[in-house]
């Protein structure tokens, strides 16, 4: 006997690969995944998982007689994966989030062609298409035509977190060429008609050794003049 439930999360690692599409199922992204135990009473971690993506998941028959809030790993959800469960699970046996991708994607396109349509019967100038960004900021998910792979399966986008490394890496070489290194503080004999240059470069300790050298035996030829002067 096998009893078969199912249960929906975010991906724990990258190694669990999509039952239908044959494809990796990126970490931290939803999934579903259908649990297949001997008996009930066999823990969640003895059992048979396949893993599906929450975009290539078709709701089984009984999924559509249990109430959603009940489906293992629901309550852990974010409230934006709640509704879309919901949603889908609304829509009957055999309904998929990735069915409704489709739906809004060939409805934006079909008000797209008969606004243009409408447009150049009227001899207006052709409405502007809207941006990606304008559709994210709906609040209706229905009109929300934006690439689903990412934002509706929890995916990453991976082009957006290569664009975000280029663009720390370039700030942190920025922000380290603003630091400026301390210049060494002047020494106090010296003569007041010296100036003081911000470009000078500092001396080397060769350079500073033979300076002290010279320093030495001039103090010490005074005072041998002063000595023998003395007497």
């Amino acid at each position: 006997m096998v009893v078969i439930t199912y249960c929906v999360e975010y991906a724990e690692s990258q190694k669990s690969v999509c039952l239908k599409c044959n494809k990796v199922i990126p970490n931290k992204s939803l999934r579903v995944g259908r649990m297949e135990r001997t008996s009930e009473k066999e823990k969640k971690k003895f059992a048979k998982f396949r893993w599906y993506h929450f975009k290539c998941f078709e709701v089984p028959e009984i999924l559509t007689k249990i109430p959603v809030h009940l489906i293992r790993g629901q309550v852990n959800l974010l409230d934006k994966d709640k509704l879309r469960l919901e949603k889908v699970i609304k829509l009957g046996v055999g309904a998929s989030w990735s069915q409704i991708v489709d739906q809004h994607k060939k409805k934006a396109k079909e008000d797209e062609e008969a606004a243009a349509a409408e447009a150049l019967e009227n001899g207006t100038p052709l409405p502007p298409k809207p941006s990606k960004d304008d559709l994210m900021d709906s609040d209706d998910d229905e009109a929300n035509v934006k690439d689903f792979t990412s934002q509706l399966t929890g995916e990453v986008d991976r082009k957006q977190e290569r664009k975000n490394r280029k663009i720390n890496k370039l700030k942190a070489k920025t922000d380290g060429a603003k630091v400026t290194k301390k210049q060494p503080a002047g020494n106090k004999g010296a003569s007041s008609g010296t100036k003081n240059n911000k470009d000078t470069k500092p001396m080397s300790a060769v350079a500073q050794a033979i300076a002290a050298t010279r320093a030495d035996s001039q103090k010490k030829m005074e005072l041998m003049k002063n000595k023998f002067g003395k007497k």
